[in-house]
């Protein structure tokens, strides 16, 4: 089971490191992020939330399709951690059929994105 002890120390995401593991068919990611602070002019001083990203296997969350990441935030500190760790137990119970129903590696592909529409010449004038 998903415990808060035998994750890192808060002070690892404060850090900027990010966590990833596995549980019963469902992956996941902890990791501190920061959106911009809208009363800072100059857009560097940022406001740290901790983000929490859970999957279904088999695939790393870059090869899994956007539409099965279920992505929560919660405060930048140890409560929200446990909140985060609570929320995974949660989908764990919530979304068993995600977890329970996941293809072999070897008889599915990857996830990606559609490819980006290639750029035609534009017409050029026959003048020119």
């Amino acid at each position: 089971m998903l415990e808060l002890e035998k994750l890192p120390v808060y002070l690892y995401f404060k850090n900027g490191n990010t966590y990833s593991g596995a549980h019963e068919g469902m992956r996941y990611q902890i990791r501190q992020g920061g959106r911009p602070d809208p009363d800072d002019p100059s857009g560097k001083k940022k406001i740290p939330y901790l983000e929490v990203r859970a999957w279904p296997e088999p695939w790393s969350i870059e090869h899994t399709d956007p539409a099965k990441i279920s992505t929560r935030e919660f405060s930048p500190d140890l409560a929200g951690l446990e909140q985060g760790v609570n929320w995974l137990k949660e989908l764990l119970i919530s979304r068993r059929e995600d977890w329970e129903n996941i293809p072999s590696i070897l008889d599915c592909q990857p996830w990606r994105p559609a490819p980006e529409p290639e750029e035609t010449e534009k017409d050029t004038p026959p003048w020119e």
